[in-house]
C-alpha cells in the first residue's frame, strides 16, 4: 500500500485498500490483548476482565471494518497479523508519553511495555500543537487509528458514495440491537459505524479537551449512543469508557501477578493454539465470503467461531501455564 504515500487525490482503489487496512488492524488486536490477558494468573482480575471486554469490542469491530469492505466493494483481508513489524498506516502519537513510533508490537505478559502499547493502539485523535492533519488527500501514516478511519471517510465522500454498491451480502450482524448499524448499506451507516469503533476505542474526550495528564477512565467517556449494549462480556462499568480509558485504568493502578515465558515457537504446546487460530481466520473468510452456506448459515457459524474463541483463551493460557509465550501462528506451515 505504499502507493499512497505518493498518491495526490482519493481513488476508488484506496479507499478500498483503507477498508481492509481498517479491518486489517482490528484483527491485530485480538492475539496482542488476548496474549496479554491470558498471561494474567487470576482470570477473575479486574485487569483481565477489563481487557477481555476489550476484546470483546474488537470483534464488533472487526464485524464493523469487514462489512464496511463489502460495502466498499472489496473482500476483507483475514491474513495472520504479523507481530514484530511496523504496522504501516499508523504511527500513533502517543499522549501519555509524548512519543512517535510505529505500532511494532511483540507478544508478552500484560507488562509496562505491552500496556504502553496497548495504549498507543487506542490513543485519542489528538494532534501535538504544530502539527497540520489533512485527510483530503490519501496520506498515511495516520497518528491514530481514529485518524485513519476519519481519512476513510472523507476519501468515501471525495469519490463519491454512489462509485459504490453498498452491497450487503454476506455482511454480518452479530451482536443485539445496537443504536448504530451493523449492517452498511450507505454512507450514513458508513459514518456511524466508524463512529461506533473510535468513539469506543478511543472514547469522546470530556469536553472535548484533552488536558494534561493524570487522567482517568473518566476522561474517555463513550457516549450513549455509541455503547454496546447487552453483552454480558461487556458489563458496567466497563462499557461506559473507551478502551484507552480502560488501559488507563489499567496503567494508574497496580499491575496484577503474571506467567512468565520464553519464546519458543516451536514447541507443541502451540499447536493446539496455532490449529484453532487457522481455523478461526478460515471461518472469518467464510462467513464474508458465502455468509457460512456450507456450515447452516452465518448464525450456525458464528456460534462455533464464538467456540473456538474460547478454546484460543484456553488454549494461550495452556502456554502460559507451560512457560511459553503463545505463539498464534505456525507461518511456514502454510507457506508465509
Amino acid at each position: 500500500m505504499t502507493s499512497q504515500n505518493a498518491a495526490k487525490v482519493w481513488t476508488k482503489q484506496l479507499v478500498q485498500e483503507h477498508a481492509q487496512a481498517a479491518a486489517a488492524v482490528e484483527l491485530y488486536t485480538l492475539p496482542l490483548y488476548l496474549t496479554a490477558m491470558t498471561s494474567i494468573k487470576d482470570r477473575r482480575s479486574e485487569a483481565a476482565q477489563i481487557i477481555f471486554s476489550v476484546a470483546a469490542e474488537e470483534m464488533l469491530h472487526l464485524q464493523l471494518a469487514a462489512n464496511l469492505c463489502v460495502a466498499l466493494d472489496t473482500p476483507p483481508n483475514f491474513k495472520p497479523p504479523q507481530y514484530g513489524a511496523d504496522v504501516p498506516h499508523i504511527k500513533p502519537y502517543d499522549p501519555e508519553t509524548g512519543e512517535r513510533g510505529f505500532l511494532n508490537a511483540t507478544l508478552g505478559p500484560l507488562d509496562d511495555e505491552r500496556l504502553n502499547i496497548m495504549l498507543d493502539i487506542e490513543n485519542p485523535e489528538e494532534i501535538p500543537e504544530g502539527m497540520a492533519v489533512d485527510h483530503s488527500t490519501p496520506q498515511h501514516p495516520y497518528s491514530s487509528i481514529g485518524e485513519m478511519y476519519d481519512g476513510l471517510i472523507i476519501g468515501i465522500r471525495q469519490v463519491g458514495a454512489e462509485q459504490f454498491s453498498w452491497d450487503t451480502r454476506h455482511q454480518q450482524a452479530h451482536w443485539p440491537e445496537q443504536h448504530f448499524p451493523q449492517i452498511i448499506s450507505n454512507y450514513a451507516d458508513a459514518r456511524n459505524a466508524v463512529q461506533a469503533v473510535t468513539n469506543q476505542g478511543e472514547g469522546h474526550i470530556l469536553d472535548g479537551v484533552l488536558k494534561s495528564p493524570p487522567w482517568t477512565e473518566h476522561n474517555f467517556p463513550i457516549p450513549p449512543y455509541y455503547r454496546l449494549l447487552h453483552d454480558p462480556n461487556d458489563p458496567e462499568p466497563y462499557n461506559g469508557y473507551a478502551h484507552f480509558g480502560r488501559f488507563l485504568k489499567l496503567k494508574n493502578g497496580r499491575l496484577p501477578e503474571v506467567f512468565s515465558g520464553v519464546e519458543r515457537p516451536n514447541d507443541p504446546i502451540n499447536k493446539p493454539l496455532q490449529q484453532n487460530f487457522f481455523q478461526f481466520l478460515l471461518m472469518l473468510e467464510t462467513l464474508w465470503t458465502n455468509g457460512g452456506v456450507n456450515f447452516g448459515g452465518s448464525d450456525a457459524l458464528w456460534a462455533a467461531v464464538q467456540g473456538v474463541m474460547k478454546n484460543l483463551v484456553a488454549n494461550a493460557r495452556a502456554c502460559w501455564k507451560a512457560g511459553v509465550i503463545p505463539n498464534w501462528f505456525d507461518l511456514a506451515a502454510v507457506g508465509e
